[in-house]
């Protein structure tokens, strides 16, 4: 381990044990609320390489431009229908889809009258600006940042691909019938897990979703993602949200023989389950319950408009149309191989999950239309 990356390491720790030692204990949430957030420390917030091959893990849209312009289709059709329509991306990346979706929209001449991107973390905000900058004046000059998403009304498109999965989850365990929440404190300057009650609300809630869970079964639960949606899609009138993230509908989240949970820890394209090591170094995230997401949106008032897989979706928004009317002018190898990636079942095909909801909107959503629902 670098110099470097010891300090952050090092400084990220005594952080997180100070605020145990303030308050006792902290819960998994707080914990990795911190890991990943602390601003100047947290993984999200150091300033280290996190996407591509140099980095932790990698995008749809860092594997080259089929994803974004198979996208480009199914908005382009939206933004047609709506009054001076926004684009709003939700947690950017690298900026690579911002890109490639502009220019496969500007091809459609159907480019939005903004493009919004809300990014928490300053050093992404400054990579998706570098990239953003070297587009044509006329598609940089539509994007914005904003540190939250639009505080005005608007119409248009809300979209995030794998940023639910990054929210910080609390972690549970089924025992006696009732449900104990993971906190952590110190022992012997050592973190340590202890499990206490929930508060009344979420321990409802859990006993309302009706799980069938042994003694001793352990998973995750956002209790935030009711308001995390109303505060993201609150100002959206009219118009699509679509959510993209690795996940199950409930029954499948909390299945009986997944009883450690769905936590998983990316370091250098290499998974781990242990997110109390390399703090601040590694990425912490946890599959997405799209039955919790589908109930979410519609208590903000949308309508479920599409839940299928990813290589469904792309299926049905034409990729291999981008492929065959492509192939002449570029390697027709390199796109197939992205196609595979992108669609094949033991790749991204079947674990990504795409999730759409509308309001005020009565048009067929591309890439759902006569396309098989995944089950919720």
């Amino acid at each position: 381990m670098s110099e470097k990356l010891l300090q952050i390491n090092q400084a990220l720790q005594h952080k997180i044990h100070a605020e145990i030692k303030q308050k006792g204990q902290i819960s998994f949430a707080e914990f990795m609320k911190m890991a990943l957030y602390e601003p100047g420390l947290g993984y999200y917030s150091a300033g280290l390489h996190k996407i591509g091959s140099a980095g932790d893990f990698v995008t749809a849209s860092e594997l080259g431009s089929l994803f974004a312009k198979c996208h480009a289709k199914v908005f382009a059709d939206v933004l047609q229908s709506l009054d001076s329509p926004i684009i709003s991306e939700l947690g950017a990346g690298t900026g690579q889809f911002c890109c490639d979706v502009l220019r496969a929209l500007d091809d459609m001449k159907s480019l939005p009258k903004r493009y919004i991107i809300t990014e928490v973390s300053a050093d992404f905000k400054q990579v998706q600006a570098d990239k953003i900058n070297k587009l044509p004046e006329h598609l940089s000059q539509l994007v914005e940042w904003q540190d939250s998403p639009p505080q005005q009304t608007f119409t248009g498109i809300i979209f995030a691909n794998e940023v639910i999965d990054a929210l910080p989850v609390e972690v549970f365990e089924h025992r006696n019938q009732n449900y104990l929440q993971l906190h952590l404190h110190m022992d012997n300057d050592q973190l340590s897990e202890t499990w206490l009650p929930f508060n009344s609300e979420v321990s409802e809630r859990l006993q309302q979703m009706k799980l069938n869970l042994t003694d001793g079964y352990r998973s995750e639960i956002l209790p935030n993602l009711p308001a995390w949606i109303q505060t993201t899609t609150e100002n959206l009138s009219q118009g699509l949200v679509m959510f993209i993230d690795y996940g199950y509908g409930r029954n499948t989240f909390y299945h009986p023989q997944r009883n450690n949970g769905t936590l998983v820890c990316q370091r250098r394209h290499q998974a781990n389950f242990n997110p109390y090591q390399d703090i601040g170094l590694q990425d912490i995230t946890a599959f997405v319950d799209f039955t919790a997401v589908a109930e979410s949106l519609q208590l903000a008032g949308f309508e479920l408009a599409g839940y299928t897989t990813q290589a469904d979706f792309l299926l049905a928004a034409g990729i291999h149309q981008w492929v065959d009317e492509h192939a002449e002018f570029v390697d027709y190898y390199q796109l197939a191989s992205e196609m595979k990636q992108l669609m094949l079942p033991d790749e991204m095909g079947e674990k990504f999950k795409v999730m759409a909801a509308v309001k005020n909107f009565d048009t067929d959503i591309i890439g759902f239309t006569n396309n098989r629902w995944h089950e919720l």
